[in-house]
Parts: C-alpha cells; sequence; structure tokens
C-alpha cells in the first residue's frame, strides 16, 4: 500500500467564506483526496497535514480532520455578504466559525470578516480596522483553548516511503524557514503561474521576491511540479534552462477546468437583488493591475454616449488587490460611470452562479495568466466570454472565444459593441460553446493531480480538440455608422 500525505495548509489558512482563484482549486484536490478515504481507490493510505509558519509539518488531529471535511464539503458556517445582517449577527457568525477551527486561518480570512463585520469593502476606515484587531484577539484565545484529541505524529516530511503534495502555502513556510535538508519524501506541488517573474511590473515588489524564493526552493526540492496548463508548463521548462537547473524535476500538465457549476448542482441559484432584470456584462477576478480593469472603464466610457440606457452595466465581481491607483483615479475623474458600474465582492458560489447564469457576456482582458478561472467558469454557464490575447487564456478556452489585444482600446470598444448590438454574435459564440466546449471536471482534474503525486500517472496529458470546422462560424458584422461619437469611436466606423 502507497503512503499518500496531502498538505492541506491552503484551505485551512483560507477558512470559511468562499474561495476563490487558488485556494477554490486547492480546495477542490483536498476534498477529493477526502472523498478517497475508505473506497480502496488505488489501495492507497492517505493521510493529511499541515505546515506552520515556522515551516514545521505535522499530521492532523482528528478535531482538525473533521473540521477540514466540513470546511471543503461546505457544511461549515460561511462569511459571506451579509446583506441585511445586523453586525451583532455577523460578529456572532464569525466567532462560530472561529470556535469551531478558524483560528488557524491566515490573514485573509481576518480581511474578510472584518470586511463582512463592518460593511466595508473596501477594507478601509476605523470599523474595518476595529474589526479586523478583534478578529485576530478571539483567534488567538480559541487557539489556545483548542483541545487535541490525538498527538500529531511525527513529521510527514521525514518518511522516505511516502508521496507528499506541498500546498502553494506550505511550500512557502518551507521556502521562507530555509528548510530543505533531511526532508526524505517525495514532494510534488502546483505552479500555477511565474507570472511574478515574467511580469514583475504587475505584482507588488514583495510578493515577487517572495514568490523567486518559492519557485527557486521548488525547483530545487520537489520531484515533481504539476502545471495546470500547457503554456505554465512551458513556461517552467524555460525557467528551469535559463537558471541553470540541475537535474529540474519532471513537468506534467493537469489542465484545470472549473468547479463552481459542478458544486453548485443540486443547489438553488441566489439572484443579487441590484441586478435582477437588468443586463450587465460581467469580468470575475480580483480587481489589480494585472487584471487590466482599466481597459474596460475606457471601453465603458466611450460607449456611454453612444448606446446610452441600452448599454449593459459592467459588472465587477471582485475583491480588491494591489495597485489599484489607476482604476480608483479613473473612476474619480468619469463619473458618468456611476451608474453604468456595479463592483461587487464576498459572493456566495449561489450568488456567484447566479451572476454567470444571467450574464449577457463575460470579459476576461488580463495581462497575465496561468490559466484564467473566470473565463472556463463562464463557459461552463454557456456563457460567451471575450477574451484577451494572453496564451493561457486561449488555451483555457479552447480557441472558442474572439480574442483581442490587451492594450487594444478600439479592438475592445468595438467587441463590445457587436455583442450588445448584433444577437447573432452571442448566439453563435453559444453555439460554439455547446458543440465544442469540453469542460474538466473536478473529479478529472483533482484526481490526475493526485496520481501524479503518487507516481501513477504519465506526464503528458493532452486535452483533446475540437476540428475547427466542426464549429460554426462567426457570421461578419459591421456596426451602424453614428453621427454621434465619443473621442476616439471614428475608428469604429466600417471596422
Amino acid at each position: 500500500m502507497s503512503k499518500l500525505y496531502i498538505d492541506a495548509t491552503v484551505p485551512l489558512r483560507w477558512g470559511p467564506h468562499p474561495p476563490v482563484g487558488i485556494p477554490r482549486v486547492e480546495s477542490a484536490i483536498v476534498r477529493q483526496a477526502l472523498r478517497s478515504i475508505g473506497t480502496g481507490r488505488n489501495a492507497r493510505q492517505v493521510r493529511f497535514f499541515m505546515i506552520n509558519r515556522n515551516g514545521e509539518a505535522r499530521f492532523l488531529d482528528r478535531r482538525e480532520l473533521t473540521y477540514l471535511g466540513d470546511l471543503v464539503e461546505g457544511r461549515a458556517a460561511a462569511v459571506e455578504s451579509g446583506a441585511g445582517e445586523s453586525v451583532l449577527s455577523r460578529t456572532r457568525l464569525v466567532l462560530k466559525s472561529i470556535r469551531a477551527g478558524a483560528a488557524t486561518t491566515g490573514k485573509e480570512f481576518d480581511r474578510v470578516s472584518a470586511s463582512y463585520i463592518s460593511g466595508r469593502n473596501d477594507r478601509r476606515g476605523f470599523g474595518y480596522q476595529a474589526a479586523k484587531t478583534f478578529i485576530r484577539a478571539a483567534k488567538l484565545v480559541a487557539g489556545r483553548r483548542a483541545p487535541v484529541f490525538a498527538k500529531p505524529g511525527p513529521d510527514p516530511l521525514l518518511d522516505a516511503d511516502a508521496a507528499c503534495f506541498l500546498s502553494t502555502a506550505g511550500l512557502h513556510a518551507l521556502a521562507s524557514n530555509g528548510r530543505g535538508s533531511g526532508i526524505a519524501a517525495r514532494l510534488a506541488t502546483i505552479l500555477h503561474d511565474l507570472i511574478p517573474l515574467d511580469h514583475p511590473s504587475l505584482v507588488d515588489r514583495s510578493h515577487a521576491r517572495n514568490f523567486e524564493k518559492d519557485v527557486a526552493w521548488m525547483f530545487r526540492h520537489c520531484e515533481r511540479i504539476i502545471t495546470v496548463s500547457a503554456h505554465t508548463a512551458e513556461t517552467a521548462r524555460r525557467y528551469a534552462e535559463e537558471n541553470g537547473v540541475e537535474a529540474p524535476p519532471s513537468v506534467a500538465v493537469s489542465r484545470l477546468g472549473s468547479f463552481l457549476k459542478e458544486g453548485l448542482r443540486h443547489k438553488p441559484l441566489e439572484p443579487v437583488a441590484a441586478l435582477a432584470g437588468r443586463r450587465f456584462a460581467l469580468y470575475c477576478s480580483t480587481i489589480e493591475i494585472r487584471k487590466n480593469h482599466i481597459l474596460l472603464l475606457k471601453v465603458w466610457s466611450r460607449l456611454i454616449p453612444i448606446l446610452g440606457e441600452r448599454l449593459p452595466k459592467l459588472v465587477l465581481c471582485g475583491r480588491w488587490g494591489w495597485m489599484t491607483d489607476e482604476v480608483e483615479a479613473f473612476l474619480a475623474e468619469h463619473r458618468e460611470l456611476a451608474s453604468h458600474l456595479v463592483v461587487l465582492s464576498d459572493m456566495s458560489d449561489a450568488e456567484l452562479g447566479w451572476l454567470y447564469a444571467h450574464a449577457d457576456f463575460g470579459l476576461y482582458p488580463s495581462r497575465a495568466e496561468g490559466w484564467g478561472l473566470g473565463a472556463v467558469e463562464c463557459l461552463d454557464f454557456g456563457l460567451p466570454v471575450l477574451i484577451s490575447e494572453t496564451p493561457s487564456l486561449s488555451e483555457a478556452t479552447q480557441g472558442l472565444m474572439p480574442i483581442t489585444g490587451m492594450d487594444d482600446e478600439d479592438g475592445w470598444t468595438a467587441l463590445v459593441l457587436r455583442a450588445v448590438e448584433d444577437p447573432r454574435f452571442l448566439q453563435e459564440l453559444t453555439a460554439r460553446i455547446a458543440t465544442g466546449y469540453l469542460p474538466v471536471s473536478e473529479t478529472r482534474f483533482s484526481s490526475r493531480v493526485l496520481s501524479l503525486v503518487a507516481g501513477e500517472a504519465a506526464d503528458r496529458a493532452v486535452l483533446p480538440a475540437v476540428p475547427k470546422a466542426l464549429l460554426p462560424r462567426l457570421t461578419p458584422w459591421r456596426p451602424a455608422r453614428r453621427t454621434e461619437t465619443s473621442p476616439g469611436m471614428e475608428t469604429l466606423a466600417g471596422t
């Protein structure tokens, strides 16, 4: 019987609020590993561990393992939008979550919970800061009182007979503490992207420095690196070559897909009241410089005088991240956007699913991606999405969606105008999804990851391509000439 040890640091640090991005992916891996226990699949001995911030690894005790199951299966009380709830009821829910096991969570849980209690989605102000301080104190008290039902046992990384999956958070703890010698287990991890190294201007400097250390540690100590796209695999191989890595780890691909719709299969969607009965275009992503929200704001500002009330609302669904000065300055200077823009954060999965199911079309103009989870979530719900030329986005959407340059403001303006004014365009894109899109299930993705970690699967995985001849062809379209144009719109006539 082979030993497979799974690092659950990411979901435990993230805590009981809706996972996004990397936490959503790594929670899925943990969830599938938990479900495999007792099924007899592959005769594996599966155990779960976490890595503390000092780099020490330990197996989860019985209480933590129960809490982990509740967390990844959605049974733990979630800190979500809190609309219509009193401050007292919000505070009680957060305290309940902390007592249940969230005392070990990281800073993002503190920020989300403080925003939830204070009602400040911008994460600013005295009320928000006071709530965050209160939450950290409550976590400290709960952590000291937490009972231990079983001894954690030996360090899982010292077991030479085990294959270990390292989470991004666990690997960071090992790298930042310089732990490497003495590790006997076979290590494998997921590399989501190399963006902080390839595009340092798009990320916070301290994050780029930490990430560089993490990647160096990964290539030095891991036996296998699993990437979420072929594009990321190529960047990983290039990194090894350019940095002269001796005996680099094997690089395998497990294409990501998305799992939101799959998780909502037997659950009702929850309408977002501010958008019920309205037309809107949707961009689900953290608001940060890399995601290129500024381009969409410029496009909408140009289209307001042309389409007026016929212009769908621009819905930005995501938390505020770093390097947002340009976006904030543009919004302050263009007050006309206020009635055409909706910014949402901390949506539940059921609310997010409703957004995908009811949007007119999706948008994804990102400057760099390892995969592009939000774009794939659009396709899962049958929603056409307009994407940038970032290579991984074309791979993630399987070559089915229209591509425009990430700096091509005229091209994006023309494309959005067509999506609004030409019903056949969206119909044909929807038909492309129905005919050619091949979704990747959570089970398929996670099972391949776990098999790669255990050394039971081949490195190469090819996603079948749909012959282009079988896809519906897009009909040509030219926007009608107009007498009223906004600055720069003259290029649209005859596009």
